[in-house]
């Protein structure tokens, strides 16, 4: 999960993602997951690039709000 609104949560993000990976292997299940999309336009990571991002791994990439509740139930 990242902040949409932070750039630096997105690069943490991605660090994890590597370091779990090469822990526990590419067969991994994991889902990308956009937090604060009540937070649209104050957004800072772009839809493309986290898509793009989880395209190259194989996954899939949701957008969600913790506020509003919106894709809570659907991602988790």
């Amino acid at each position: 999960m990242y902040d949409i609104t932070d750039t630096d949560s997105f690069k943490k993000m991605t660090d994890w993602v590597k370091e779990l990976r090469q822990m526990r292997g590419a067969d991994l299940p994991i889902i990308i997951v956009g937090n604060k999309s009540d937070l649209e336009a104050s957004r800072v990571v772009s839809k493309d690039s986290a898509e793009e991002y989880a395209r190259k791994l194989g996954v899939d990439h949701y957008l969600a709000s913790a506020k509003t509740g919106h894709n809570v139930i659907e991602v988790f």
